[in-house]
């Protein structure tokens, strides 16, 4: 753990941003290449920065479970996308889209386009955090 007064206020105002950023990137690249694998690398820099600045344990109680169920949950969801195609007699991985239309504080509909790759992303997500998160700890420990 780092004592620097620095990094741990400026960590106070980074990672919950660096979160957000992550799901912007997510919700952004859901349509275009590489949305999930970044928003996960983002994802787990902010946890990494939170863990130098705070010390092992505030990185325990910020996550609600283990890096190895965030991996396999990933895993599941990516392999979900995929089986749910076969299961409507389609090829493996077909995606689907369509709009929800979501309510305005100006009364009118914003169109957010969804697409079953955003569950597949999800899981890309899930699992890039598990596994830098997991392999950054498993690192430190051997320091520690």
């Amino acid at each position: 753990m780092m004592s620097s007064v620095i990094l741990r206020t400026a960590t106070k105002l980074l990672v919950p941003l660096s979160l957000v950023f992550a799901m912007f990137i997510y919700f952004k690249g859901h349509q275009t290449p590489g949305g999930g694998f970044v928003a996960g690398l983002v994802a787990a820099v902010a946890l990494i920065v939170q863990r130098m600045s705070e010390g092992r344990d505030s990185l325990t109680k910020l996550l609600p479970f283990p890096e190895r169920t965030f991996i396999a949950i990933g895993l599941f969801l990516a392999l979900a996308t995929g089986l749910g195609a076969l299961a409507l007699d389609l090829p493996f991985f077909t995606s689907s889209h369509g709009y929800l239309h979501l309510p305005t504080s100006t009364g009118d509909d914003y169109k957010f386009e969804w697409a079953t790759v955003m569950v597949f992303d999800f899981g890309v997500v899930m699992v890039v955090t598990g596994v830098v998160v997991g392999m950054i700890n498993a690192l430190s420990k051997e320091l520690e």
